[in-house]
């Protein structure tokens, strides 16, 4: 928090009134799970991002990217979407949200900082969004509800930005806790805490992420033309299935041909209600501790997710290959935390110093500097600073 609050008065020539951080999302098992409205299993991420506000004695709203050291400026009488504007974009959609629904605001000041802000456009939306609603909320002392600040973000990230915005993803934001992860049931907006018991290197088994240090746009146009394939999948799927819940559609039905897709279509769906089934099982084995089978289940999503939705890479599959040849390493599969090409391999504690070893071969082959961190989980969204006028 110090430091953000130096940076706004050295941008601003004045203290922050309001500071809240947010935590990053990493969804292990169900990134694609929204299609079908199936089953995630996210933790919160150790990247976070930070806004800092302050009021102004005019109409004018400042925009300082500590982070990326970026400026950006607009009228309250006059927000309206930028491409330019790229970040500024997502807390100006914010509050554009809440000048149409005739909110009273005033001019601000607002910094934003941290690592999430490198991150790919969704989880920077999401975030940036959310701690902007915190921030405003907290700063004019609107006293918003739950279903308000999430609504607010929601459009202001779908409606004002047209960025993929997950309801799961904000809950999971808010409702964040270190050592436990979060079992969504994307039908019906509901979830579960279950504790995460490989967050601790203290314990038999530990999961780490790996940062393979690709270049951070290496992936994301693909995915991001996967995912539209992905929704263009399910909505030939639906043709078919009226009534009912798609994520109950029978994968029999799509391998035997008896429903009519074509063949990427088939490919994609199968993968889909797959994986989501998959983080339900997964969910069941955090709750017994049962690393063995909880290992194979992540070891199962990262075959479909290289071989049927073809959409990992040759470092991820390097590191993920690697990580199966090692005894004592249980499963690796690909996550999504809004970085290209990081994996989160579980393994045994004593294993560790032997596959942070192989980190150097990938080094030596592919010239990037891999990192690697104990996925711990993190605090939830909360406000650290409050002195609102």
């Amino acid at each position: 928090m110090d430091k953000i609050v130096k940076q706004h008065i050295k941008e601003y020539g004045q203290a922050p009134s309001v500071v809240v951080t947010v935590p990053g999302i990493c969804t292990i098992l169900g990134s694609y799970a929204d299609a079908c409205r199936g089953w995630s299993l996210v933790i919160p991420d150790k990247a976070t991002l930070s806004v800092a506000i302050s009021l102004r004695d005019d109409q004018m709203v400042r925009l300082y990217n500590a982070t990326l050291n970026d400026r950006k400026r607009f009228n309250l009488s006059n927000v309206k979407y930028r491409k330019e504007d790229r970040w500024g974009n997502f807390p100006k959609g914010v509050i554009a949200v809440m000048v149409n629904e005739a909110t009273v605001l005033a001019g601000m000041d607002i910094t934003l900082e941290g690592s999430l802000l490198y991150a790919d456009n969704q989880m920077i939306s999401t975030a940036s969004a959310l701690a902007t609603t915190l921030a405003i909320d907290a700063l004019f002392e609107q006293k918003l509800s739950l279903t308000s600040q999430i609504r607010i973000t929601y459009q202001a990230n779908t409606t004002f930005n047209t960025e993929r915005c997950k309801v799961s993803d904000l809950l999971a934001m808010i409702n964040a806790k270190p050592t436990s992860t979060l079992f969504f049931d994307l039908q019906h907006v509901t979830y579960k805490e279950i504790p995460f018991p490989y967050g601790d290197e203290n314990g038999q088994y530990v999961a780490i992420i790996v940062d393979s240090k690709i270049s951070p746009n290496a992936m994301r146009e693909e995915i991001n033309l996967k995912r539209k394939a992905i929704d263009h999948a399910f909505e030939e799927l639906r043709k078919h299935k009226p009534r009912g819940f798609i994520r109950d559609f029978p994968e029999s039905d799509i391998s035997e041909r008896v429903t009519p897709l074509s063949e990427d279509e088939r490919h994609i769906c199968e993968y889909v209600l797959s994986e989501s089934r998959l983080a339900s099982d997964a969910a069941n084995l955090l709750t017994t501790k049962d690393a063995p089978l909880f290992g194979k289940v992540l070891n199962r999503v990262q075959a479909g997710l290289r071989d049927r939705l073809e959409v990992t890479c040759p470092e991820v599959d390097w590191l993920t290959k690697r990580a199966g040849e090692m005894s004592g390493v249980l499963g690796a599969v690909q996550v999504s935390n809004g970085f290209s090409g990081n994996i989160m391999v579980l393994l045994s504690k004593e294993m560790l110093s032997s596959y942070i070893g192989r980190l150097e071969e990938y080094e030596h082959i592919f010239g990037f500097h891999p990192r690697w961190y104990v996925l711990s989980g993190n605090e939830p969204a909360k406000i650290v600073l409050t002195d609102a006028h």
